[in-house]
């Protein structure tokens, strides 16, 4: 009776204690919620007083990711150049932290710094498009919009994903000539990284705050912010690679960039559509 009443006592303290930490765990989230609420009305009134309007769904609450260092992989640039110019490869290393091949279907350079061009005949006519997205699956790009005119020729660019959110400032680049797939250059990201030092990544309200404060100083035309997302930024100094996250602040004129560790603001990029695919 003793040993069946001390098991029905820890059960019981088990259980307050669940509750405890469930009630805790709620109030936690209520006073976050309540926090992120007046934050978003403080920073739709000051977008207000700048004429501007900021709907507070716009304001993001996803915690931005870590900084990444990627270090160069050259069996994956040589899988892209077999992917491109076939299996039967020769290479070569032309120094300097360059790698050159050559296959059936023409020839490609791959740098340290994660540029490479491809030309030759790649593709041809209705397998043309197809090749484009297989190899954007293959190799972490998002979908490219694939327009071609009425003699089947086209310049079209696919940006690059790293961890399902878009790269802004990296891309491939595909030309067609009248259904020739004639080359393919951009920029290709090892597929997994090192995160750098711990940080205090900056918020998409304080993102917000730092676009506030440029469009006071420099008279940024904006009238509407419609959106705010994650995504990445490459910095290239020689051969290493580091991906820093940014906010993209979609606006009514163009879309502007704030680093999530630095605070600083640059306009252009891709557009909001574009990125929205890649992170898809």
């Amino acid at each position: 009776m003793d040993r069946f009443r001390l098991k029905n006592i820890i059960i019981l303290i088990l259980l307050l204690l669940n509750g405890f930490l469930l009630f805790s765990l709620a109030q936690r989230r209520t006073a976050e919620r309540d926090a992120f609420r007046r934050t978003a009305e403080q920073l739709v009134a000051l977008f207000q007083e700048d004429g501007m309007t900021l709907d507070p769904e716009a304001i993001s609450q996803d915690a931005p990711p870590e900084s990444v260092t990627l270090a160069r992989d050259t069996t994956l640039e040589e899988q892209a150049a077999a992917f491109l110019l076939g299996e039967a490869l020769s290479s070569s290393d032309q120094g300097g932290g360059i790698y050159h091949y050559a296959g059936a279907a023409g020839e490609a350079l791959f740098r340290s710094s994660g540029g490479f061009e491809a030309s030759g005949t790649l593709a041809e006519g209705d397998g043309v498009p197809d090749f484009c997205l297989d190899f954007c699956r293959a190799f972490s790009f998002a979908p490219p919009s694939i327009r071609l005119d009425g003699e089947g020729s086209g310049v079209f660019t696919a940006a690059a994903v790293y961890d399902k959110l878009p790269v802004v400032n990296c891309a491939v680049t595909f030309t067609v000539e009248e259904g020739v797939l004639t080359s393919v250059g951009g920029t290709l990201l090892p597929k997994s990284g090192t995160p750098a030092a711990a940080e205090e990544p900056l918020s998409a309200a304080g993102a917000l705050v730092a676009f506030q404060r440029l469009r006071r100083e420099s008279a940024v035309v904006v009238s509407t912010v419609t959106e705010t997302l994650l995504c990445y930024e490459l910095q290239n100094a020689g051969a290493a690679m580091t991906l820093v996250p940014v906010w993209r602040i979609v606006t009514d004129t163009e879309d502007y960039y704030v680093s999530c560790r630095t605070g600083a603001v640059t306009a252009g990029g891709v557009r909001a559509g574009e990125a929205a695919s890649a992170a898809s």
